[in-house]
């Protein structure tokens, strides 16, 4: 009888338009009692019906609620392997819901998935990889899915032979490394080393996952240093050149996340700048804003040779093409930097610029209308002049005019390094006349009097040298500059000093004595 009961709701279920009334009718629960019979073609049967009203997602939280969970999974102890393979299909459709998937996890019930997971069994080692991928699609199950021991077994899992197995666990490694909380214990367990490992698969969707960890997992700082010295780098840098867009997106920002660590040195010395190069060219905006961003973080704080090699591996010439580029996002990223590898004191890289054709392109951020391109075309400037040799093309190619009317309407980011741009040029006497005609003393005269310290000390340090030429004393104390020094003078700050060698300059002036007794 239990035999033919079994068969005759079997049957019934094979049409779609049974399974709700079945459950409806109360199916569910004689299945789950019939299923405890200790006969395979009972079993059988049971685990072909429960697998067929699975099928309709309407019926699955209330197949759950009654138990066909625990019974799915009792069934798939059986001997005979279409019952397994009924089990296992009807397992993955519960485990696919996103109510189910909660109460799977809440209730501890991930247990028998990771049991199916160790299994021989390959349908059953598939059913607990997909089940397990779509438990860390909900956030709130992330946390107790690693308690409950799913990132050992995620990460077992992930070095498997076979490729839907490899695929959905990496996807699912990937879903917890997006969770901070989370990350700590992926890189404890030895994820970095597997994601090191599968990451050089030839499936895209393999190298998707691994990117995608690996990007979210960069963004720590200590976790920074663990991808670097467990050797995520070669695996990365093959990701960077993979034929899945996404992959490449994803290993770009890492390489931007990891450029910003202390270990930028070990990044140039990996080989990071080549792959970067030619991130820089791809034609993909993101891409090109990621790999821009890398080069900046690289050339930042002067680590080893690393701007002396960005040059030497030729990854400016992409920056000064970006910095063309009709998007201020991408402008933004590569005058950073371009501005990153001219900072310093290497002479060789800001002529570098000079010589790669990039200073028209910086002065044009400059001439147009975003205020950011606007503030990073000036800063780049201030960086370019300390070199003598691009301090004069800059002024040859019209540079002081395109400050000078900045500075004006600008912020106060944007006087300091106007004011740092004409503090360098006043130190060339030759310049001083260049100055004068496009109207620059007047602005500096104007930062001398502003109340932040930093201006106030570029124009001092520039009206010292100004006061020098003997042609320009008067000018200056016309255009107003004795009050702004008397009151530096009066404050116990930096550009004290400037403002007294500046002062005692425009004394040697007989014709400026009245003005200076005036001012006391």
């Amino acid at each position: 009888l239990s035999c033919q009961c079994a068969g005759l709701l079997a049957n019934l279920s094979e049409n779609a338009e049974n399974q709700i009334a079945l459950v409806e009718e109360a199916a569910v629960p004689a299945l789950v009692t019939l299923a405890d019979a200790e006969n395979d073609e009972v079993q059988q049967d049971c685990a072909r019906a429960l697998c067929n009203m699975s099928s309709n997602e309407e019926n699955h939280t209330i197949l759950y609620r009654q138990g066909a969970l625990k019974t799915l999974v009792q069934l798939t102890q059986s001997t005979e392997d279409v019952c397994q393979r009924y089990a296992a299909i009807a397992l993955r459709f519960l485990a696919s819901n996103p109510e189910v998937r909660v109460y799977i996890v809440k209730e501890g019930m991930v247990g028998p998935f990771l049991a199916l997971a160790e299994s021989p069994l390959l349908e059953y080692q598939r059913t607990a990889a997909t089940s397990l991928a779509s438990f860390t699609l909900s956030e709130e199950n992330k946390g107790p899915l690693v308690r409950q021991g799913g990132l050992r077994q995620i990460l077992a899992c992930c070095l498997y032979e076979d490729l839907q197995v490899v695929r959905d666990c990496t996807f699912a490694l990937a879903n917890l490394a997006d969770s901070l909380e989370l990350q700590g214990d992926i890189v404890r367990e030895g994820g970095i080393e597997v994601l090191t490992r599968i990451g050089t698969s030839d499936d895209a969707r393999i190298q998707r996952d691994a990117a995608r960890a690996f990007a979210s997992l960069s963004v720590s700082e200590e976790i920074k240093g663990n991808i670097v010295l467990q050797g995520g780098l070669p695996t990365l840098f093959k990701l960077a050149r993979s034929l899945d867009t996404a992959s490449q997106r994803y290993s770009t920002l890492t390489l931007c996340n990891l450029s910003s660590s202390a270990h930028k040195a070990k990044l140039v010395e990996a080989g990071a700048i080549r792959p970067l190069l030619f991130l820089a060219r791809f034609p993909d905006m993101e891409i090109q804003r990621y790999a821009a961003l890398a080069l900046a973080g690289l050339a930042l704080g002067d680590h080893g040779d690393n701007k002396v090699r960005i040059v030497e591996e030729g990854a400016l010439r992409p920056l000064i093409d970006m910095v063309r580029f009709p998007d201020n996002g991408m402008q933004r990223c590569a005058a950073l930097a371009v501005n990153a590898v001219a900072l310093g004191p290497q002479a060789v890289t800001k002529k570098e610029v000079m010589q790669q054709d990039g200073l028209l392109p910086i002065m044009a951020l400059i001439d147009g209308n975003d205020s950011e391109c606007i503030k990073a075309g000036m800063y780049a400037l201030g960086t370019l002049c300390e070199a003598e040799e691009v301090k004069s093309k800059l002024v040859e190619l019209g540079s002081i005019a395109s400050v000078v009317a900045n500075c004006g309407s600008g912020d106060m980011e944007m006087k300091r390094s106007a004011g740092y741009f004409l503090a360098r040029l006043s130190e060339t006497a030759d310049l001083h006349d260049d100055l004068v005609r496009e109207g620059a003393l007047g602005t500096i005269v104007s930062l001398a009097a502003l109340e932040d310290m930093e201006c106030q000390e570029y124009a001092a340090f520039a009206l010292a040298h100004l006061a020098s030429n003997k042609d320009l004393q008067v000018m200056l104390v016309d255009l107003g500059a004795l009050k702004p020094l008397v009151s530096m003078m009066a404050v116990q700050a930096e550009p004290r000093h400037y403002a007294g060698l500046a002062l005692l300059k425009l004394a040697d002036n007989f014709e400026n004595h009245v003005a200076i007794a005036k001012e006391g």
